[in-house]
């Protein structure tokens, strides 16, 4: 027979003391956890606790005078260019300027040689002065012919001479009306062939129509140029346009107000007097063209350069303004920072305010907020990792 096993009476057995262990880590787990909990929906602040103190620097919030831009490129054209063109076939006796050189409105530029209508003039005012005699000659004729009409009607009228005669007499004083009529007119025509010649004449000196720059010169000393040949081609001096390619919907901007327009190569901003827009909108870039006229009494600026401008796009507002450095991206959008007391730390705690940008500007933001007023602080340097309720330390700004 096999032994019979027996337990002493009072013994716990092994799986009772696990049971009870596991039900007091249990227990301790979920004790923990609610006062974690309870601390923290008491105490939002104390949430982030343990974060170090960040280091801060704040600026102001100003409020100005300011209005929204749009940054447009351009080039820069001369107001008026033109080929100086010979007007009379002929040899180029003189090309009196040369590239580069400025000349005034008026100021010859080159000469054709002008024998050929010099002779024609001679000629012309001696058909002038035959033409004048034929026109003496035919009014002499003219009063021929009514004084022996005159003659005639007075013996008729006695019964000395017949109709038939002064019939005559009537016809001859028409036709001589009509001869002296046709003289006169060949002598005005005859004239104004010796004005036109002169003009031609005068055409021969290709003169300047503006004060202006040579850029090109296109004939030389001795070459025949003919009606249209170009001679020089000069660019207009002293004011200048910026032609600018601007977005269409800011094509029904205000002209009337003057803009800064900056050289892309040098970097000089010269204002211009008059904003004139073109209303012919590019189909494919979807722009509009709008000339700034820039004044330009030194003569410095040259068609063909780049410029930009910050075109107006707003009235001019009060808007809240802060260094763009204060505005923080999140996914929850544009923010700042602000330090506020908090009763629960000796240190200020960084708070976020919720902002809306309008545009930028010369390294500042204007915003819109209205949990933000002028003469807020906000942070500006040690905000780009920061978290709500963090402590903050405030440090001076290094003094430029």
């Amino acid at each position: 027979m096999k032994p019979s096993t027996t337990h002493p009476r009072g013994a716990a057995s092994p799986l009772v003391f696990i049971g009870l262990a596991a039900v007091v880590l249990l227990l301790s787990w979920w004790g923990i956890n609610a006062l974690s909990k309870a601390k923290t929906e008491s105490d939002p602040a104390a949430a982030p606790a343990g974060m170090p103190p960040a280091n801060v620097i704040l600026s102001k919030v100003e409020k100005k005078l300011s209005q929204q831009t749009q940054r447009v490129i351009g080039t820069l054209r001369a107001k008026s260019r033109s080929k100086l063109a010979a007007r009379e076939a002929g040899a180029v006796l003189e090309v009196l300027v040369q590239e580069g050189d400025l000349v005034k409105m008026g100021a010859t530029i080159a000469k054709i040689d002008p024998r050929r209508l010099e002779a024609q003039v001679v000629e012309a005012k001696a058909a002038v002065t035959e033409a004048r005699a034929v026109v003496t000659q035919r009014e002499a004729e003219k009063t021929r012919a009514s004084t022996d009409l005159k003659m005639k009607e007075q013996l008729y009228a006695q019964r000395a001479l017949s109709e038939s005669e002064v019939l005559d007499a009537r016809r001859g004083v028409h036709v001589a009306e009509a001869l002296a009529s046709a003289a006169a007119e060949s002598l005005g025509a005859m004239e104004a062939r010796v004005d036109l010649i002169k003009v031609r004449r005068e055409d021969l000196e290709i003169l300047a129509p503006f004060a202006g720059r040579v850029v090109a010169r296109h004939t030389e000393i001795g070459e025949w140029v003919i009606p249209g040949s170009p001679v020089v081609t000069l660019l207009s001096v002293g004011e200048i346009e910026a032609w600018l390619q601007v977005p269409e919907r800011f094509a029904s901007v205000d002209g009337s107000k003057n803009i800064p327009v900056k050289l892309t190569a040098t970097g000089k901003m010269v204002m211009a007097t008059k904003l004139i827009p073109i209303p012919d909108a590019d189909r494919s870039s979807r722009t509009v063209q709008m000339i700034a006229m820039l004044p330009d009494p030194d003569n410095e600026l040259v068609p063909g350069l780049s410029v930009s401008a910050e075109l107006p796009v707003t009235d001019e507002t009060e808007q809240l303004m802060v260094p763009v450095n204060a505005v923080v991206q999140s996914y929850a959008g544009p923010g700042v920072f602000v330090p506020e007391n908090s009763p629960d730390s000796p240190l200020p705690v960084a708070k976020r305010i919720e902002v809306e940008v309008l545009y930028k500007t010369d390294g500042y933001v204007f915003i819109r907020s209205k949990d933000l007023k002028e003469g807020d602080q906000v942070i500006v340097e040690g905000n780009e990792r920061l978290f709500p309720f963090q402590p903050l330390m405030v440090q001076e700004a290094a003094k430029k």
